[in-house]
Parts: C-alpha cells; structure tokens; sequence
C-alpha cells in the first residue's frame, strides 16, 4: 500500500522520540514532551517549539514551555503523550517524499513496564492512542494532516538496543538499565528472551535527582533553586550567585550524583537481578547525563552513544519483523 508508513515512538516524560524508514533511509525526529493546552494563541513560534490544534483544543508543545509543564504521572494514557504521538507522525509523514494524503500508519509504541504486565491496560492503551480507528485529523502550525493508525503495537520500555542490534545479544545474558526522567527501568535478556520477573521500575529516574539537588543548594545557599537552574548545573559544574562561582558548590553536586548513582544499581540487587556473568547496558537520555559517574561506580558498564533512540531502534526492528512476519 503506497500510503502506508511504519513508525515507532518513544514518548518519554522528557522527549518524545521517533524513527521512520523511507527511500532516503533513517527519518529522526525529537522534540520535548512539554504540553499545554492554549487560547488565542498569536506570538511567534520559537524553535524546537509547536502549535497544534486537535479536537477543537489548540497546544502549544515544546522548549518555549518550561519544565513546569512536564507531565509526572506514570501512566501514558494521557492527553500530553496523546498529542505528542500524533505530533511525531506528522513532523515524520512531512519528512516523506511519498503521498501523506490519508495515510495508513502502522505504529510500535511504548508502556511502562508495570502497565505492560496488565493485558487490560494495554488494550485501553491501545485503543486510546488509535483513537477509537477512527481518523486522526490535526494541525500542526497551520498545516493540516489527516492519518488512520490502522495497527497499533505496544511494547514495553527499556528494551535498549537488544533488538536493533540481535546479533550482539544473540547469546549473551544482558541487563539493559534505562534512565529516563520519571524511572529507571530494568530488564534481563538471556540470548534475546526477556525475564518476565526481572522486569522492574524504580522511582529513579533525573528528575527526583534535580529535585535534591535543587533543594540541597536551596538550603544551602539560601535561594530559590528552580528545575531550570538545576539542567544548567548539569553542565556547569557549579553554582553561580550573582555572577560568583561558589567552590563548594561542586562537591555537593557531584556527592549527590554519586549516591543517586549507586541507588540504581542497589535497587537492582534489592530485587535480585543478578550482574553476574552479565553485560550491563544503559540507554536513555539519563545514562548520557550520569555517565562518568556509572562507569565510577560500574566500570564494566557498556553506556550507549545513540542512548535516547536506543529504545525506537528496536521498536522499528520489531515493527518490521511483525510485518513481515
């Protein structure tokens, strides 16, 4: 069928991420899962910023909204992940070349593993983000689109790259720790079979970080740290009040990282996931954040470059094999 595209997405709490194959190979698209619901909306558009308009209701998503705006509940049947999937689709059917008129989408997208365990939850899930099969007609700054998500797959989170890349775990046993805003997710594959029991979450994800680090330097200092400041610290490596670096500031920081670094690993051995005779990957954008102090803790540790679309890979893989299969 000419019109049919096969995408998947990861909508994160952070960013939603998403990958298409077509005649000119890979199409990427990211952009922040940032959400809020606008009226008369008429200032110019920022970069990495977008408009939609959807079932009457106009959204302004994207970096011109702040971090106050991330959605921090744990499920995805919302309408912040509802939007930020359609939204993918569409940034992605205007990257092809082919006709997007009526397009017929066949889609992989993700779940946390908590929900994916619940056949019930998934099946809402899937019919929420279908919406009902019947067309999904949006706008998206100012240009319209019209798409059926004909089938729907829901996989679940943290599946790294096991599946884009079998041939590398075709015969290891492989602990995959995704660090995401919200969670850390745990999974075990031995030769690509993923443990039904060792698939764990723990609220551990960068956000409960930034929040003691925010509140650590809040008393410490005795000013108002927002989550902002905390993403410049990140980078920084230390904190400036009124232009003046305070010294002290980085061992607190790093002291913080550190710890929260070594709960992820201690939460794993809480609940018996062994690392034994294991190769230990980290994807998502957190493993990038927490690097250098992951390998401090777990030399071995295998972080991956391409950590943010690590999960999409092998939700494309799976796709692809489904299809063809």
């Amino acid at each position: 069928m000419h019109n049919r595209f096969l995408i998947a997405i990861d909508s994160g709490k952070h960013s939603t991420k998403a990958i298409m194959k077509d005649e000119e190979g890979l199409q990427r698209v990211k952009f922040r899962t940032l959400v809020e619901e606008v009226e008369n909306f008429g200032a110019d558009m920022s970069p990495n910023s977008d408009h939609v308009e959807f079932q009457g209701k106009t959204y302004l998503i994207g970096e011109m909204l702040d971090e106050s705006k991330m959605d921090y509940r744990l499920t995805k049947h919302n309408q912040t992940h509802q939007i930020c999937i359609y939204l993918a689709i569409a940034k992605l059917l205007q990257k092809s070349k082919r006709s997007i008129a009526f397009a017929n989408i066949c889609l992989a997208t993700n779940i946390p593993l908590s929900l994916y365990k619940n056949d019930r939850q998934k099946q809402a899930y899937q019919e929420f983000i279908q919406n009902g099969g019947e067309p999904i007609c949006l706008k998206v700054n100012g240009k319209a689109f019209v798409f059926r998500i004909n089938q729907i797959f829901v996989l679940p989170e943290g599946i790294g790259p096991v599946y884009s890349n079998i041939n590398e775990f075709r015969h290891k046993r492989s602990l995959i720790i995704d660090i995401g805003s919200l969670n850390v997710n745990y999974q075990e594959f031995t030769n690509l079979i993923p443990s039904f029991q060792q698939m764990v979450t723990a609220d551990l994800g960068v956000n409960l970080l930034r929040s003691r680090i925010a509140d650590m330097l809040s008393s410490k200092y005795g000013t108002t740290i927002s989550d902002n400041d905390v993403e410049r610290l990140f980078r920084d490596k230390y904190l400036f009040l009124n232009g003046v670096k305070q010294e002290d500031s980085k061992e607190i920081i790093d002291g913080l990282i550190a710890n929260h670094v070594k709960e992820i690993f201690n939460h794993a051995r809480s609940r018996k996931i062994s690392f034994n005779n294991t190769e230990v990957h980290f994807v998502g954008g957190g493993s990038l954040l927490l690097r250098d102090f992951i390998l401090d803790e777990y030399p071995s540790s295998i972080i991956h470059t391409d950590a943010q679309f690590s999960n999409v890979l092998s939700f494309l893989q799976i796709l692809e094999a489904k299809q063809n299969g």
